[in-house]
């Protein structure tokens, strides 16, 4: 008994092979279908609907950080200061997306729309400090300085016009 099951399973194990090899060669015989597509020289478009890495567009950023709330990973970072007009100034905005799940519910959130997925889906690196994307150029240190300025200076400006207001004012 044991030797049948033994031929058995040989005989199983050829007949399944075939029929898979026979269905495989079934798409390589076949010259007017193209199976492979030749990737790094031919790249396909994604959909439109695809999501890609995150963008944001910081000019349209209003630092509300919904973004940072919504996302359930963490892997957007962002710090911003209070300027001189009482907005908000960003002084850093990062995004890791070595950790991004790319579920979109940052984009959904966004109030001013600035942070949107692109097509983008080519990151390869051998470090992950390569995965982080500054959006924010210029050092968090000179952001804040030229902030941190600027707010003194209006504050200097607004107390000069309040003593011009006073000493204009005539006495009682």
């Amino acid at each position: 008994m044991g030797l049948l099951a033994y031929l058995g399973d040989i005989w199983e194990a050829v007949a399944t092979t075939a029929k898979g090899m026979r269905i495989t060669a079934g798409y390589g015989v076949d010259p007017r279908e193209t199976i492979t597509q030749e990737y790094p020289e031919v790249r396909r478009e994604p959909s439109e609907r695809f999501r890609g890495f995150l963008h944001n567009d910081i000019l349209r950023c209003t630092s509300c950080t919904m973004c940072v709330r919504a996302c359930p990973i963490d892997c957007i970072s962002l710090e911003s200061i209070r300027g001189a007009d009482k907005k908000l100034k960003l002084v850093s905005y990062d995004i890791n997306i070595g950790r991004c799940m790319y579920c979109g519910l940052c984009v959904e959130v966004c109030p001013p729309k600035s942070l949107t997925h692109t097509g983008g889906y080519e990151k390869a690196s051998e470090e992950r400090g390569e995965l982080i994307l500054h959006f924010i150029s210029e050092a968090p240190e000179e952001i804040r300085a030229r902030v941190t300025r600027e707010v003194a200076e209006a504050a200097a400006k607004a107390e000069a016009e309040k003593k011009a207001a006073e000493a204009a004012k005539p006495p009682e």
